[in-house]
């Protein structure tokens, strides 16, 4: 989302830089303006807003009205050196197509789609013939029994292998973002937020069950047992998520 905003504002005369960053690996591929020293504001404070308003609006919104900013986002440009562009031909290669690529983890708990589900839906893509790789931070054990994954592997080529797969499948978490920045065809998952969260990003569809408080947005009714995971998110069942997986890479075949 700073992205958006800082390609934005390049044009104009208040171009965004940003302090201590803790991934130049992130700033470098997105072409983010880096300043050493430390200053700038925060943007802790807008989360609060938003929540406030329980999610009412864009997101972007929030950050635009609260910083100034008055240039409209825009896509910025990927910086993806050769080698990671070789690695993820290689990789893509391999694994076939239409390939999916499966992102199931998640730093906050509440907005994770069960584990258990992230591995039956892995499986019942390769029963339909779909290649799927699960894409891991860490070597997560919960992931093995799949038919493939790869782990820790440098955002440069996450984001080269996005260029080439036909559908990104994952939580309302960064790699989502990502992917829609990338520019590739993204399902988010979503339980306790809103769509609102990827307004901003027009290959982003976000898909979420029925139950009455989904997009609760960390408001009541949330409460305490949310924390260790959101019934939404239970009620979203592998086989709803197949369905439209399978739609998804259908409709793309149809109007390549």
């Amino acid at each position: 989302m700073w992205a958006w905003l800082a390609e934005g504002c390049k044009a104009g005369p208040d171009p965004l830089t940003f302090h201590r960053t803790s991934d130049p690996g992130l700033s470098n591929l997105l072409g983010l303006a880096l300043d050493p020293e430390p200053g700038g504001l925060s943007p802790d404070p807008v989360f609060r807003i938003e929540t406030g308003d329980r999610g009412r609006r864009p997101r972007i919104d929030y950050i635009r009205e609260f910083f100034g900013i008055t240039a409209a986002p825009a896509r910025p440009a990927l910086h993806v050196p050769e080698e990671d562009q070789a690695w993820a031909d290689r990789v893509g290669a391999e694994a076939g197509s239409p390939l999916v690529l499966i992102f199931p983890q998640t730093a906050w708990k509440t907005r994770e789609w069960p584990p258990n589900y992230w591995v039956d839906l892995a499986w019942r893509l390769q029963k339909a013939g779909i290649p799927n790789i699960l894409m891991l931070q860490g070597n997560d054990e919960r992931f093995h029994n799949t038919p493939a994954y790869h782990w820790n592997v440098p955002l440069p080529r996450v984001a080269a292998l996005m260029q080439r797969a036909a559908l990104v499948v994952g939580n309302d978490s960064f790699p989502a973002h990502l992917a829609g920045t990338v520019g590739v065809p993204t399902l988010a998952l979503m339980g306790p937020t809103r769509s609102t969260v990827f307004s901003h990003l027009p290959d982003v569809e976000c898909l979420a069950s029925t139950l009455e408080c989904t997009g609760c947005h960390f408001q009541a009714p949330f409460r305490a047992a949310c924390d260790q995971g959101c019934l939404s998110m239970y009620q979203l069942f592998p086989d709803d998520v197949l369905d439209r997986v399978l739609g998804k890479l259908s409709s793309a075949s149809g109007a390549a």
